[in-house]
């Protein structure tokens, strides 16, 4: 072998035609990999190889070289000499002098004409295999990137070969793994990822497979997710989710991505995104929930119509059932409550927005939050007809009797989070927000200590996340005077959550909620005068007035009625009333002289 090989290294000196024989002669011996063996270990021929195909002289002979590096570059024993002669770096090279080609050629024929020639082709389509194989490793991949894989495979996807836009895309869907590859394509606009697009309605799964992998990869940058949303990909996604199976793993993480959009949300439910949610979630119960397609349906009930699809095709009896069944993981359990969060978040705003519609005697308000808006209003009444949906009232007292038991904190959030958006017309008939807390006293009562009780030291302290939430709920239920009555009870513990064991931050959320359920317990006369009288707590909320916007507002908000209702018998401000109205006083006083 190693005799053949130099009787024909001189012909790769010679002539043309001797070169182009010389060539063809190795290219049919390195079908057997002992000959490539052979090959790679003659330098001598390496280097004219390199040589010849670097003058670019020959369009033929330029084409059976590639083919003879190509199978070298299959084995990955050979990589490093492949290295050594700089093979990857020529054969970008090649590929630009092509690519240039072709732009002149566009230059000087009008358009419409077809700028690639099947020769080029199938020329390029070997280089870029050759790109492709020695992109196995990472280190190599990345040099390629830098410097400038990502133009010249921009340009290769204008091909028409289908092999030669297949290994185009699989080189590219090993690039966008780097973050400087999804970057440089985002600074290119939208040219890729319109022709990426556009290849998803080549009928090639393995085509559109490749390109939705891709779509995704640079869908972690917030820039390439604006340029994606702006294609028309949302109704070829949502097809194909109950497609290929490779498809459908590939399509419902992208989606998701794209989910995290509101104009994209709005788009899959057009395209008619819900009804395959609501299969999946349903089919997804009993197992391990994929994350993104958990994602997917999180991000989906955020939006209000599709929030309502759910809610009418009896969702959330699904998830109640779901909450029911103890055999479920603590993953889809939470992810499907998380779902019923968001629908209970619209149910809610729904019954703020059926007031307005009836207020304004307009149902414009009601316009992209439901698919019916008279559907909701008796019009010849002037009434809602919220109640009668009946969409929650059959689950309001199971929630109560679940969050009271669940020993799971992450799910015992997502609990409280749904009672948090329940009202009175969630009820069932003749029930009020008072006779849960009669009928779970105990329970209840339990669960509020070992929650919010800061010097409890039984029980390992819960997170802010669920203390938050509860104080949320505590809030909205110190509306109804019977329930304030009742919630007293545990002022205690909000006191010394809010005076010692929680660092105020400006327009922190929980102050701001505490300070809401001590405005609704201020409104209760039978109430108030816990709050007035609870240790720190009136210097507390002076503090909070300190840090001014929403925080200062609502201790504001307080101040206000502890003045109004701190009264001696006579009428007279009351002593605590005197204290709070020097303050207020000094502070404002304080703050025109700085403005000053």
């Amino acid at each position: 072998m190693d005799e053949s090989i130099e009787r024909l290294y001189p012909d790769l000196y010679g002539t043309p035609s001797e070169k182009v024989a010389a060539v063809t002669q190795v290219a049919s011996l390195c079908t057997d990999i002992r000959v490539l063996e052979h090959v790679v270990q003659h330098n001598q021929l390496m280097s004219a190889f390199v040589r010849l195909l670097e003058e670019d002289s020959n369009a033929e002979m330029s084409f059976i070289i590639g083919k003879i590096l190509l199978a070298i570059s299959t084995v990955a024993d050979f990589h490093q000499v492949l290295a050594n002669h700089r093979i990857g770096a020529i054969v970008m090279r090649v590929i630009e002098l092509e690519l240039n080609r072709v732009e002149h050629r566009l230059e000087t024929k009008s358009s419409g004409y077809c700028a690639f020639t099947t020769r080029q082709e199938h020329f390029l389509f070997i280089c870029l295999s050759i790109l492709h194989n020695l992109a196995d490793n990472n280190a190599t991949l990345r040099k390629m990137v830098k410097k400038g894989l990502i133009p010249i495979i921009g340009h290769c996807l204008q091909m028409n070969l289908g092999k030669s836009v297949m290994i185009s895309l699989r080189l590219l869907k090993l690039s966008s793994i780097f973050e400087e590859t999804v970057v440089e394509i985002a600074t290119q606009g939208q040219k890729v990822i319109s022709k990426l697009a556009d290849l998803l309605n080549v009928t090639c799964v393995n085509i559109q497979s490749d390109v939705i992998s891709i779509l995704f990869n640079m869908s972690f940058l917030d820039q390439c997710l604006d340029i994606i949303s702006k294609e028309e990909v949302h109704k070829f996604l949502v097809d194909n989710l109950r497609g290929e199976e490779e498809l459908n793993l590939h399509a419902v993480s992208l989606v998701y991505h794209l989910s995290s959009k509101h104009e994209n949300r709005q788009k899959f439910f057009a395209a008619g995104l819900s009804e395959y949610l609501i299969e999946a979630m349903k089919s997804e119960k009993k197992n391990e929930m994929n994350k993104a397609l958990a994602g997917l349906l999180v991000n989906m009930t955020l939006h209000p119509l599709c929030a309502e699809y759910f809610v009418r095709n009896c969702a959330v009896d699904f998830v109640m059932s779901a909450v029911h069944d103890e055999s479920n993981l603590d993953l889809t359990l939470q992810v499907l409550l998380k779902v019923g969060r968001n629908m209970s978040v619209w149910s809610r705003s729904l019954q703020c927005k059926l007031a307005q519609a009836l207020e304004d005697q307009d149902l414009a308000c009601l316009v992209g939050h439901v698919e019916n808006p008279a559907s909701y209003i008796d019009e010849t009444q002037q009434r809602s007809l919220y109640w009668e949906q009946n969409f929650w009232n059959a689950h309001v007292s199971f929630l109560w009797s679940c969050t009271f038991r669940c020993d799971n904190e992450d799910v015992v959030v997502e609990l409280v989070g749904i009672l948090n958006n329940m009202t009175i017309d969630d009820l069932s008939t003749g029930n009020q927000w008072h006779n849960l807390m009669e009928d779970y006293n105990s329970d209840m009562m339990q669960f509020l200590k070992r929650t919010l009780d800061p010097n409890d030291y039984s029980v390992a302290p819960c997170c802010d996340d669920l203390k938050l939430e509860l104080i949320v709920w505590l809030g909205e239920l110190s509306q109804d005077k019977d329930c304030s009555c009742w919630l007293v009870n545990v002022l205690d513990y909000i006191h010394r959550i809010f005076t010692q064991s929680f660092v105020r931050r400006k327009d922190d959320d929980m102050s701001i909620e505490i300070l809401f359920f001590y405005e609704q317990l201020l409104l209760h006369e039978e109430t108030r005068f816990q709050v007035i009288g609870g240790d720190g707590v009136i210097d507390a909320i002076l503090l909070c007035l300190e840090e001014g916007s929403i925080l200062g507002t609502a201790a504001a908000k307080c101040l206000i009625l502890v003045e109004d209702c701190d009264r001696n018998h006579d009428g007279s401000l009351g002593e605590v009333g005197c204290y709070v109205r020097e303050k207020r006083f000094a502070l404002t006083n304080e703050d025109e002289l700085l403005d000053s």
